[in-house]
């Protein structure tokens, strides 16, 4: 932040424009060798700028102070001991660290510019009364809301204190008498809906149970059954595939002896023509 604010600037800057006999005098590329030894380094740090004047209003403007003082130091105040004599002609009310900053401070013709914390505290409090507004129509709308319902509900209130029908209040009781019976009956109900859907619940298990068994049986009677069916079935199959061979045995065999047998009845025959011409 450049230092335009010090009193002593204004003293020595009376005009908003600088004229070259002002820059000779106040630049500290000519007076380099006199500004360093009249402001040491260290002593510059110790010193603080003067507070900064607020353009709103703001109710924590004493704590923004008190960090602005522990924040800004003023590099351009001298701390001037009781054995140190300082010419008031010869001091400087600017320096420039580069030519940048020495542009920037003849641009801005002296006027110091606001930092961002005081532009964001002065937008809050800039927004702070359409807030308060904004409150205080919100709070009337809450009133006018809930003031005719609280006056309602004390109206009915009276009414029913003050203007109480014998014959509705016996039907509302009688109603009540009803309502309570109904529950009663039908918390019974429910009740032996429970027991009766508990012991249906009992029985399908019994019953998954003992298809559980009945399964395990038909699975066992199959398992046997495929057991007897391989011992009737394989002495079948086998006697099926030796069966051709057992006829073409018995062919031959049979051709055979109708072989044989022709044979013998030939001679048969001749013995018994020989027989016949004898006894003829």
């Amino acid at each position: 932040m450049a230092p335009f604010n010090h009193p002593k600037s204004h003293k020595k800057t009376k005009s908003s424009s600088f004229s070259t006999h002002a820059f000779n005098k106040l630049s500290p590329l000519l007076y380099k060798g006199r500004a360093r030894n009249r402001n040491p380094p260290q002593s510059r740090l110790n010193h603080v700028l003067p507070v900064i004047q607020e353009h709103f209003g703001s109710p924590d403007r004493d704590r923004r102070r008190s960090r602005l003082d522990s924040i800004y130091h003023d590099p351009f105040e001298d701390q001037e001991g009781p054995d140190e004599e300082v010419d008031e002609e010869e001091r400087p009310t600017f320096t420039w660290e580069d030519e940048k900053t020495l542009v920037s401070d003849l641009l801005h013709n002296g006027y110091e510019q606001d930092s961002e914390y005081l532009k964001l505290n002065s937008l809050a409090d800039s927004i702070q009364a359409a807030f308060s507004v904004h409150s205080e129509e919100l709070l009337d709308d809450v009133a006018d809301t809930l003031v005719p319902a609280v006056n309602r509900v004390k109206h009915g209130h009276q009414v029913l204190n003050d203007q109480v029908d014998d014959s509705f209040a016996l039907g509302v009781l009688e109603f009540d008498e009803a309502c309570k019976k109904l529950e009663t009956i039908s918390i019974a109900s429910h009740n032996e809906l429970k027991k009766a859907y508990r012991a249906s619940q009992a029985r399908i298990q019994d019953m998954l149970k003992q298809l559980e068994e009945a399964c395990a049986r038909r699975d066992r009677l199959w398992v046997d059954y495929e057991a007897a069916l391989d011992e009737i079935f394989n002495p079948a199959t086998d006697a099926l595939k030796s069966l051709p061979i057992r006829m073409e045995r018995t062919i031959t065999a049979l051709e055979k002896q109708s072989k044989q047998i022709g044979k013998d009845g030939g001679n048969k025959e001749k013995y018994l023509k020989g027989l016949l011409s004898k006894f003829t």
